[in-house]
């Protein structure tokens, strides 16, 4: 028994003696968090990538006109717009009156063909000193008639006799006159007037230009003067034929 108790004192003053062994080694946090921020980094650059896709493209950019007004699709585009006109070659003014008259005599042969309703436009100028310097009449803001240069009708006399349609029209008178004394003192008048024309029939149109002026003698001398023209207009209308 003395020798069994001498053993196990033995054996435990042995297992006191030998150390304990150590936990196993944790490792680094900072590693840890660097590893968490490098993966949170790449998974939000993936689902970035991922939800993105290809770029959608940007809608077209409408250009806006004078006046921030978006243009017609009916206006010619830059393409379609005449690129080959050389600006520095001069302009044939007199082909290009030319063509006008053409193109209103033809206008004026369908409106005979069309219509048997007329307007006929005469002139009469009354004024000893004033003179025309330029004067054109319009129809419906079209010019028919271009006075010569010194225009002087002392009776009534027809410049513009057409076939139009029916209704209502607008005649306007454009004149600019001098004075020959002094042809600085000039004076103008546009004057507009509304005629009805009925179906078949003709409608004269006289107009007188009266110009009782005395600026061009009375201002030089006394420096006192008058300005003093005057239209006096007078439309009948008669059946076709008749």
């Amino acid at each position: 028994m003395i020798t069994g108790f001498t053993t196990l004192a033995t054996l435990a003053i042995a297992q006191r003696g030998k150390p304990a062994p150590k936990p196993p080694a944790k490792p680094p946090t900072s590693s840890k968090a660097d590893a968490a921020t490098t993966e949170d980094s790449n998974d939000a650059s993936a689902r970035t990538s991922g939800s993105s896709g290809a770029a959608p493209e940007p809608p077209p950019v409408q250009e806006l006109g004078d006046g921030g007004v978006r243009p017609s699709p009916l206006n010619p585009t830059a393409q379609e717009s005449p690129g080959n006109v050389d600006a520095g070659t001069p302009v044939d003014y007199d082909r290009l009156l030319a063509d006008i008259a053409a193109l209103r005599a033809r206008v004026a042969a369908v409106s005979d063909n069309l219509y048997q309703s007329r307007v006929a436009v005469a002139l009469q100028t009354d004024g000893d000193h004033g003179k025309i310097a330029r004067l054109t009449v319009s129809l419906d803001d079209g010019v028919v008639y271009t006075a010569p240069a010194s225009f002087a009708a002392s009776d009534m006399t027809v410049v513009y006799d057409h076939a139009v349609a029916p209704g209502r029209h607008a005649v306007t008178i454009d004149i600019d006159r001098k004075d020959e004394r002094d042809e600085s003192f000039r004076t103008s008048q546009k004057n507009r007037f509304t005629i009805d024309v009925p179906r078949d029939n003709r409608v004269s149109v006289d107009v007188k230009i009266i110009d009782d002026s005395n600026m061009g003698k009375e201002f030089p001398a006394d420096k006192s003067g008058q300005y003093d023209l005057r239209l006096r207009v007078k439309a009948v209308a008669k059946p076709v034929g008749k």
